[in-house]
């Protein structure tokens, strides 16, 4: 049996119905199985990354059509080589969920806290609304994070804390 290759398609473009179907059926296709995949749709601007294994020769076809993709699917699309799947490390998975009253940089000074304490941010969720009765837009996030095992949760509590109390955010954090 053929050794997989694993892929990662990323694709942005105008939304519009019959996207995914566009995509998905393109893998489906050219002999490439999605393992795994996040999509969104950003202000009428749809974003797609999906995981692909496949045969060397699944990729060198994932490759060749990606100009008739584009075409199709009115998308910038493009390949980039993944690794196989990694060993995962000794990590406790936990959940950050946070908000606050909207100002530049709440995400940058959280990610920087994070990245200090070696923690990884395995994905991320942000959104922008109104607050109900007075309108004033709140900022939320919610990221799933890896705490190596050398790094003490209870000091991420303690410092993820401390800058949240600094920045006026309302946070919590919850094993997965």
């Amino acid at each position: 049996m053929p050794a997989l290759a694993y892929v990662v398609l990323t694709a942005v473009g105008p939304d519009h119905p019959g996207l995914v179907d566009v995509v998905t059926r393109f893998v489906h296709d050219n002999g490439g199985n999605l393992e795994d995949s996040r999509m969104v749709n950003l202000h009428g601007q749809f974003a797609m990354m999906l995981l692909v294994a496949g045969t060397a020769a699944t990729v060198q076809k994932l490759e060749a059509g990606l100009p008739a993709l584009q075409q199709e699917a009115g998308l910038h699309a493009q390949l980039q080589p993944a690794a196989a799947k990694p060993q995962a490390a000794a990590a406790l998975p936990l959940r950050i969920s946070a908000w606050a009253m909207d100002h530049p940089g709440l995400m940058q000074s959280v990610s920087h806290l994070l990245a200090s304490l070696d923690v990884n941010i395995e994905s991320a969720e942000t959104s922008l609304s109104a607050a109900p009765h007075t309108g004033t837009p709140l900022f939320a996030m919610q990221l799933l994070v890896s705490v190596p095992a050398t790094t003490h949760v209870s000091r991420v509590r303690e410092e993820l804390g401390r800058l949240c109390d600094e920045l006026n955010i309302d946070w919590s954090l919850a094993p997965l």
